[in-house]
């Protein structure tokens, strides 16, 4: 799962061809997509984006 803070088209892209990887913004990510993922990958934005909103 890698999560995005910001829309970006290429790495949608370029992830279409990697088998098992999903790409969500921060703003869209729930429970059930970090507990079905075998990893979770933040870009610096998203974690930083996510940290502001949950606090």
């Amino acid at each position: 799962l890698l999560v995005l803070g910001e829309p970006n088209k290429n790495v949608y892209l370029s992830s279409r061809n990697l088998q098992g990887v999903n790409v969500v913004m921060y703003s869209d990510l729930n429970t059930y997509d970090i507990m079905r993922a075998q990893s979770v990958v933040f870009t610096e934005q998203a974690l930083g984006n996510l940290q502001s909103t949950l606090s």
